[in-house]
């Protein structure tokens, strides 16, 4: 073990023993779903999913749910979904418990090692009455798909209302939960199959001088329907936390969270966060991946201070020589992520932010509600305010009506010929802060 004492000890109380940042290794063993269709048996058969829909509304059912539907909307038909509550990948483990998303359904000591197997090119998708103006839409063709990265996925759209007296914040949950559920139903398919493609994650140690990049990964964690869920944890009861990379992957972090559909990160976001991935890619080529700092994105300025400090705090205590900071959410959560900038650098530690715009709808307006002079080196994951004009489709799931309540959507909302004036805020993940935008920059 003294091989290893250069390296970050990291103790995590509810495994059986101390696991080196090191040490970690996960195969992502992935399944190609082609198609999804409705059939008698749950199975896949040639890469294709096939649901019993009546018994996968049997396991989802709940007292405090009720008008429950399951739909499948692919690529090119002409389908909005709206308001889109959350997007899951279906991800399953092989190995140990055979659970998913640790912390709902499976034992969290293995999670970030093993096997999982994951069901690629389709997701589930939840939708419901809207709560909050913070909610999207996903459409499966027209000007949308250049922006939402889910509509190039075969969404199987599980649509569930509150019985009456379930409002607010306990609706949220129940979809929340609703979700995992789902996901985790149609992942045991997988189980019976072969995967296509095994991708392996671990980050051994580094025997030469690279630069040591940590990752500070701001979550939303500001009650009101801001919240995210560290396995099942809402993140407004969690101090910062030091995570290994590969426990995102293997669905650790699940999104709980209304802000704004645009720069929302919803669950596939966080499970396939490309800002990890890259790094995961680069480690051990030209930097050395040191680890993920979860930081709980609170309202209150005290508690800004304390995730700011120990945020800081953890990533030097991982050595970094630099961060990536990453937000959820914009106005308030930019103080955060300027806070971290400021005292990152402080500290001694280089700093990339990535940060979205609300410029206006001619890109001229001030984007940003915080900034710090630290913060000098930024990327721009695009602007909230641009504008689209959405085609009417010829089948909704969900609530159409809904539309022109979304943050983002402009007045008048409904066109002559049935279109929608809308921005790049009503669609889901569209300005995600983690970069995963179909954005690019261009150097002059």
């Amino acid at each position: 073990m003294a091989k290893n004492m250069a390296q970050p000890l990291l103790f995590y109380s509810y495994r059986k023993e101390m696991i080196f940042l090191n040490e970690m290794k996960l195969d992502l063993e992935v399944v190609k779903i082609k198609d999804v269709q409705f059939g008698v048996r749950t199975e896949i058969k040639s890469n294709v999913l096939i649901i019993n829909k009546e018994e996968m509304l049997d396991e989802l059912s709940s007292v405090k749910l009720q008008n429950m539907d399951i739909d499948i909307a692919r690529p090119g038909e002409s389908v909005r979904i709206v308001p889109v509550k959350d997007v899951l990948e279906p991800r399953i483990k092989v190995d140990g418990d055979g659970g998913s998303f640790p912390g709902y359904f499976g034992d969290i000591g293995n999670c970030g090692t093993g096997v999982t197997r994951s069901l690629e090119g389709c997701v589930v998708t939840t939708v419901g009455k809207i709560v909050a103006f913070q909610e999207g839409l996903i459409d499966m063709t027209g000007p949308c798909t250049e922006y939402c990265h889910h509509s190039s996925k075969i969404n199987v759209v599980v649509k569930a209302d509150p019985v009456e007296g379930v409002e607010g914040v306990e609706h949220e949950e129940q979809m929340r939960v609703l979700g995992v559920k789902a996901a985790a139903y149609l992942a045991k398919a997988a189980l019976s199959t072969k995967p296509d493609e095994i991708r392996t994650y671990e980050t051994p140690l580094v025997k030469k001088d690279l630069p040591r990049i940590a990752y500070i990964y701001c979550v939303m964690a500001q009650g009101l329907l801001h919240d995210s869920s560290l396995y099942g944890i809402d993140c407004k009861k969690i101090h910062p936390t030091v995570l290994h990379p590969n426990e995102i992957i293997d669905c650790a972090l699940v999104s709980g969270s209304c802000v704004t559909a645009g720069d929302k990160c919803t669950t596939y976001d966080h499970q396939t966060n490309p800002i990890i991935e890259e790094l995961c890619r680069r480690h051990g080529k030209d930097v050395d991946f040191v680890g993920v700092v979860i930081s709980p994105i609170c309202p209150g300025l005290a508690d800004k201070e304390r995730c700011d400090s120990l945020s800081v705090r953890m990533a030097q205590m991982l050595k970094a020589d630099g961060v990536v900071i990453s937000e959820e959410g914009g106005g308030n959560p930019e103080a955060d992520v300027m806070m971290l900038a400021r005292n990152s650098e402080k500290s001694g530690m280089k700093t990339v932010v990535l940060l979205k715009e609300n410029a206006g709808w001619d890109g001229t307006s001030e984007p940003i509600t915080d900034a710090t002079p630290e913060a000098d080196a930024a990327i721009s994951v695009g602007n909230m305010n641009m504008e689209l004009i959405l085609p009417p489709m010829d089948r909704v799931i969900g609530y159409p009506e809904a539309l022109e309540n979304l943050s983002g959507a402009c007045n008048p909302c409904f066109l002559e010929d049935g279109s929608a004036r809308v921005t790049l805020a009503v669609v889901v993940s569209s300005i995600n802060d983690t970069g995963k935008t179909r954005f690019s920059s261009r150097v002059y």
